[in-house]
C-alpha cells in the first residue's frame, strides 16, 4: 500500500468516534505482541491491512499500538490517558505470560 495523503482534520470512516471493542483491541494487541520490532507508523503495510480489516483508520490503529507500547514500557513512553480496556487486556497478557 502506498502512503496516503494527510486529510485536514484527520481521516474519518464509519467507526470514527466509536469506542473500540475488546475484540478489536485484542487484534491490535496480538499484532503488537507478534512483532517486537514492529515499526509503528501509518505507512506500515501491516498496520494498514489491520485497519482495513477492523474498518478503522490507519492512524487510529497506530494510536492503539502506541498505547500498548506505553504499557509495555511501564508508562515511560507517550500516552498517559488511555482506554481502560487497553490496561485490562495488557494485564491479562502479562498474567498469562507469568504462568
Amino acid at each position: 500500500m502506498t502512503r496516503k495523503p494527510r486529510v485536514k482534520g484527520g481521516e474519518k470512516n464509519t467507526k470514527s468516534g466509536q469506542k473500540w471493542s475488546r475484540e478489536e483491541l485484542g487484534d491490535v494487541l496480538d499484532l503488537y505482541i507478534s512483532d517486537p520490532e514492529l515499526k509503528i507508523h501509518e505507512s506500515n503495510e501491516i498496520i494498514q491491512k489491520l485497519a482495513v480489516r477492523l474498518n478503522r483508520t490507519t492512524r487510529s490503529v497506530e494510536a492503539q499500538l502506541l498505547m500498548f507500547r506505553s504499557l509495555d514500557r511501564m508508562g515511560f513512553y507517550g500516552y498517559k490517558n488511555m482506554n481502560k480496556l487497553c490496561r485490562e487486556l495488557w494485564k491479562e497478557y502479562i498474567n498469562k505470560t507469568m504462568i
